[in-house]
């Protein structure tokens, strides 16, 4: 008796293989669309612990921290009228200052917030020791995990031959977030009031809130009191993408942190490859890697994620604090 053996034909497998390819690629993007989901869950998690951080600084010291605390001998992005002496103060950012309340105390610490005489150079936020060791850390919670520049640190200040050990294109932390400082310019055009004291590592609130149309601010903290449009209805960090992976330039959370809603979200000038850098940060607009739009925290510390289509008058209503402008949920 004869058996026959049976087995594919060269037809049938290549069939099967096809009909495996097919169903692999229907469903990777499912897949990816799942990932997506997750790092955007994570990334509105990471805002969501800003906000919380944000409002316990505002307990402890009755206003949230100043958006930067910088200027230089003439007027420009420091947001400062000309100094006479000419001095210059490369401070700290919001970011810096909500360090305790991110249970980062200890890299707090480490931070020396008083300009040293002997500077040579003026950028406090660069002086060698514990302060440059802690600028140049990653913080987990200032990062987007859809960010493919992912946690390159982002060059802003090596001097050269100052520096012979250190990499020029390495010299601080990066992040995604961004403070909410104006609805048209962010740098307010030199119109602040100069304050004198620098020693303090939280500014008293003292006096009018007179910085930018939003909530963060150069050299001064916001109160609650000072948002009368409503916390509900005012934007404070917003998150922002870097000009890509190898670039080493995007914002950076030791210092000068601020942008404007000028140009909308994912706009032409938000995203890359469009938008300038200065000194290896990202001076753009709000953006980011999560299709349709990105994330704010508000006034009262919720998150929204913004969608990229919201019309552009809304979006200065809702960048100003007290501008007076009824807003609807409807509208965003």
């Amino acid at each position: 008796m004869r058996i026959q053996k049976t087995a594919f034909t060269l037809v049938e497998l290549l069939v099967v293989i096809a009909i495996i390819g097919i169903l692999i690629a229907l469903l990777l993007p499912a897949v990816q669309a799942a990932r997506e989901a997750a790092r955007r869950m994570s990334c509105a998690n990471n805002f969501r612990q800003v906000g919380v951080a944000m409002h316990n600084y505002h307990s402890a010291h009755g206003c949230f921290p100043p958006g930067v605390i910088i200027w230089r001998s003439s007027t420009g992005a420091s947001c400062g009228p000309a100094l006479d002496p000419p001095r210059h103060y490369a401070g700290f950012g919001w970011g810096a200052f909500i360090l305790p309340y991110l249970e980062q105390a200890a890299l707090y610490e480490k931070i020396d917030f008083v300009q040293d005489p002997n500077s040579g150079h003026g950028f406090t936020y660069y002086e060698p020791g514990s302060t440059r060791e802690a600028t140049s850390t990653l913080i987990p919670t200032y990062l987007c995990p859809s960010d493919p520049q992912g946690g390159e640190l982002v060059s802003c200040c090596s001097w050269g031959p100052d520096d012979p050990d250190l990499d020029p294109m390495e010299d601080v932390g990066k992040t995604n977030m961004a403070g909410v400082a104006d609805s048209k310019d962010w740098t307010c055009d030199g119109r602040h009031a100069f304050q004198s004291n620098v020693t303090r590592r939280h500014p008293a609130p003292g006096g009018g809130y007179l910085n930018t149309a939003g909530m963060m601010g150069e050299r001064q903290g916001c109160r609650m009191s000072n948002v009368r449009d409503g916390s509900s209805n005012t934007l404070m960090i917003g998150e922002v993408t870097g000009a890509g992976r190898g670039t080493h330039a995007a914002q950076f959370w030791t210092s000068v942190n601020l942008l404007d809603t000028y140009d909308g979200i994912n706009g032409y000038c938000t995203v890359i490859p469009a938008g300038g850098t200065y000194a290896g940060l990202r001076d753009t607009g709000f953006s980011s890697f999560h299709p349709g739009g990105c994330h704010f925290v508000l006034g009262d510390g919720h998150v929204s994620f913004l969608s990229e289509d919201i019309a552009s008058e809304v979006l200065a209503k809702l960048t100003t604090r007290a501008g007076g402008e009824p807003i609807s949920g409807g509208e965003y």
